[in-house]
């Protein structure tokens, strides 16, 4: 009986040994881009709401069209914006973004720190907004080694799904690009 139940738990932990998700932060290191990006209601069951949809395709490396993320080994990394064509002020006083620059061709550059927890699959991004510094949850749906998906819930029911692939192992410098704020949907992580 004694070498049955050693059997069973030997057998148990071989199944948790390989059974264990490997992903970890290191896993995103290197520079990703995105693919597709869709927001949606959800109902009460959490099923996306149809009508709701709004789709949004991108190529990363697109100057015009395009939105790269980049982690770097560090848990440090940045998100480049070639999408945003028109930067909105914040008026301090009204804390309404009321004015604007129009400026086409722009690369905008955010900052973010980042962690992973392997065992919820979530990745943590920090991202400061003007002088607040924000935390997104991202759901990973799916993960491969050439591509990924997140899911970030925010404004209460309303979904934020990113498809993204990864364009290299490594980081890549960000050159000469420009950091600049401008609102996205509250909540939202790329923010369309």
């Amino acid at each position: 009986m004694k070498k049955l139940a050693f059997l069973a738990t030997v057998a148990m932990m071989a199944l948790l040994f390989t059974s264990c998700d490997k992903t970890s932060y290191k896993s995103f290191v290197g520079t990703w881009g995105v693919k597709k990006i869709e927001y949606y209601n959800i109902d009460y069951a959490g099923n996306p709401i149809p009508a709701s949809m709004t789709t949004y395709t991108y190529d990363p490396n697109d100057i015009e069209n395009g939105i790269q993320l980049v982690f770097k080994e560090d848990k440090s990394g940045e998100m480049r914006d070639n999408d945003v064509d028109t930067i909105w002020i914040e008026n301090e006083e009204t804390h309404e973004y009321d004015d604007y620059i129009y400026n086409p061709d722009t690369t905008l550059v955010y900052p973010f720190t980042y962690s992973y927890d392997n065992s919820d699959h979530i990745l943590y991004m920090n991202m400061n907004y003007g002088t607040t510094l924000r935390t997104f949850r991202m759901y990973i749906s799916d993960f491969t080694d050439n591509s990924f998906i997140y899911e970030n819930e925010y404004l209460m029911d309303y979904m934020e799904r990113a498809y993204m692939k990864r364009l290299s192992d490594k980081p890549t410098k960000s050159g000469n690009r420009q950091a600049a704020k401008h609102p996205h949907k509250p909540g939202s992580f790329l923010g369309r």
